[in-house]
């Protein structure tokens, strides 16, 4: 049996109710939601294998309440945040249960809205981007997320103090990649339509990191910060690449060597698939992170890797280490200062950040 995860100190409440001539105040909740899946030991996990399928529900109830009993005639609709790399919208199935089917046990079915058929509310926007404008993506840490917006197929109608349950499954795949994320359910309905206000529509994110395991290149953690950032998250030798110092993470010099310090280097090397080092080039003007105000203390340098490390074109990049210092060498921050911020703990004090390239 899946792990559900309650909400009964805090409901979540949604609104399912129009914007209609008639008073009419109907709410749909969110009772729980379920991310955990079953291992083949029969234990149940937050995490799943790349390019294998996962399956999530999300479980609620329905009161309607009207001036007469003409009801509320709508569809449901349906939101999920989940990685770009899962290609949910391609992938994804779902469909729900309700009490309002001749058949409760039935599975009925839900389609992507079109891009074409815009929220009444949502002032000529997308659903997709009314979710990114109110909510981003959640507690992620990184924006490589997307919301996947269902609706039912069916219009229902509900009447005059009728409380129906309804239970959503979502059954798609995990991507190629190693991550770790936080998920999101939205419900809305199409009458409303992302109207104002948190009365007809609410969100809900997953408190569990959810991770996928066995799959390609190093774990990304959208869960949280961390002292170094890449964009793009994924990168080809060739490609320009933003690498980044968040020196905020934590302000204290005690737990970060470069917390005070105005002017941070990137240093490194990069290794090829031959096993040939190339090191970044000396401390000074080209190897210099450039502070960014409006995003607190956030240092960055935009560099081209194979000009950066002088790799000639002929060779190819399997990855790169790297971490930042002070002008002198003095100080740096490494994997090994972020894994005691993050974990408590580092297995050495010499770890580089490392980020591996793509083949073409």
């Amino acid at each position: 049996m899946k792990m559900m995860k309650r909400t009964n100190n805090l409901i979540i409440a949604a609104a399912l109710a129009c914007v209609v001539s008639l008073v009419v105040f109907s709410c749909v909740y969110i009772d729980s939601y379920t991310i955990a899946q079953t291992d083949e030991n029969g234990n149940e996990v937050y995490w799943a294998k790349a390019n294998s399928g996962v399956t999530f529900s999300m479980r609620g109830h329905i009161e309607c309440r009207t001036t007469d009993n003409d009801g509320v005639t709508t569809k449901f609709v349906f939101a999920m945040l989940v990685p770009r790399d899962w290609e949910m919208a391609k992938n994804g199935v779902v469909t729900y249960k309700c009490d309002l089917a001749d058949d409760r046990n039935q599975e009925m079915s839900m389609s992507v809205i079109p891009d074409t058929q815009l929220p009444k509310w949502g002032e000529g926007r997308t659903w997709v981007q009314c979710l990114v404008s109110t909510y981003g993506v959640g507690p992620n840490v990184l924006d490589d997320m997307e919301w996947v917006v269902y609706q039912t197929d069916i219009t229902w109608n509900i009447r005059n103090n009728q409380d129906p349950t309804y239970q959503i499954i979502v059954r798609t795949k995990t991507g190629r990649r190693n991550l770790r994320c936080k998920l999101g359910f939205f419900v809305n309905h199409t009458d409303d339509g992302f109207s104002g206000g948190t009365d007809h529509k609410k969100v809900v994110f997953a408190s569990e990191c959810f991770e996928v395991i066995g799959g390609k290149g190093m774990t990304i953690d959208f869960c949280n910060r961390h002292f170094n950032r890449v964009s793009p998250l994924t990168a080809l030798q060739d490609d320009y690449i933003t690498i980044s110092y968040q020196a905020d993470l934590d302000p204290s010099v005690e737990n970060n060597p470069l917390a005070e310090t105005a002017d941070v280097y990137l240093r490194g090397k990069a290794v090829t698939t031959e096993g040939k080092v190339y090191n970044a080039p000396p401390i000074g003007p080209e190897t210099r992170m450039n502070l960014q105000e409006s995003l607190g203390r956030c240092f960055n340098l935009t560099i081209w890797p194979a000009g950066f490390f002088g790799v000639p074109s002929s060779e190819q990049i399997e990855y790169m280490d790297y971490y930042f210092s002070n002008a002198d060498g003095s100080a740096i921050v490494n994997q090994s200062v972020d894994d005691r911020i993050q974990l408590g703990s580092s297995v050495s004090d010499d770890e580089p950040f490392n980020l591996k390239f793509e083949c073409e």
